[in-house]
C-alpha cells in the first residue's frame, strides 16, 4: 500500500498531541489559582490599609474614628466596613474613606477579648432647640433611638477601643488573615495563617 492511501495518525502523534493538552490545561489551572491567591492577599492587605487609615486620620485630626460593619439582613453576613467619626456626642458616617467592600465569599469575625455590650461613648440626639426639648412627651422618651455603634474605635491618643482582633476568611481558600493592634508602633498588623478545616 502506497503511503498516500493511509489515514489517521500514528500513536506517538496522538501522545503528543494529548501530553501538549494537558501541558497547557496545567499551566492554566496554575495560572487561575495564583491569580486567585493574589487576589486574596490583595483584598486583605487593602482592608490593613484602610484600618490603618483610620487609625492616622483619628491622630492627626483629634476625634474618634470607628468601624461600623454593614449586615446584610438576610444572610447576616457583613458585605462592607463604613468609616464614622464621633462627632457631637454621637457616630456619625463619614464619606472618606470610602466603605471597604467586601469581595465574594469574604468573612469577617470579630474576636474581642471582652463580652462587654457597653456602647464605646455616650451618645445623644441632637435637639434643635430648648423648644424642642421641652416638647418631648413621656412617649417619645420611652421610645429609644437606635443609634450607630462602631465595632471597633480608633483613638486621638493613638489607640483602640476596645481590644479586638479581627479575622477575614474567604469560602474556598485556605488562607485567613487576622489583623490586631500593635500598641508599641500604633498600628493595625495583619498575620497570614491556614484556616483548620
Amino acid at each position: 500500500m502506497s503511503s498516500r492511501h493511509q489515514k489517521g495518525y500514528t500513536l506517538i502523534e496522538i501522545m503528543v498531541v494529548i501530553a501538549v493538552v494537558a501541558l497547557m490545561a496545567t499551566v492554566a489551572v496554575t495560572s487561575i489559582s495564583q491569580t486567585l491567591n493574589r487576589r486574596y492577599s490583595n483584598e486583605a492587605e487593602r482592608l490593613s490599609i484602610w484600618l490603618n487609615q483610620l487609625a492616622d486620620f483619628a491622630v492627626m485630626q483629634g476625634a474618634a474614628f470607628g468601624v461600623v460593619p454593614d449586615i446584610n439582613k438576610k444572610t447576616k453576613k457583613t458585605t462592607k466596613l463604613d468609616a464614622a467619626v464621633y462627632y457631637r456626642n454621637k457616630w456619625v458616617k463619614v464619606s472618606f474613606p470610602e466603605p471597604y467592600m467586601l469581595g465574594e465569599g469574604a468573612k469577617i469575625l470579630w474576636l474581642s477579648d471582652e463580652a462587654n455590650e457597653e456602647s464605646l461613648f455616650i451618645q445623644q440626639e441632637s435637639l434643635s432647640s430648648r423648644e424642642k426639648f421641652e416638647d418631648i412627651d413621656s412617649l417619645s422618651m420611652k421610645k429609644k433611638k437606635k443609634f450607630l455603634e462602631p465595632t471597633l474605635a480608633f483613638l486621638p491618643d493613638g489607640y483602640v477601643e476596645p481590644e479586638v482582633a479581627l479575622s477575614l476568611s474567604y469560602e474556598n481558600y485556605e488562607i485567613s488573615y487576622s489583623y490586631y493592634w500593635d500598641s508599641e508602633d500604633f498600628l493595625i498588623k495583619m498575620n497570614r495563617q491556614r484556616q483548620e478545616k
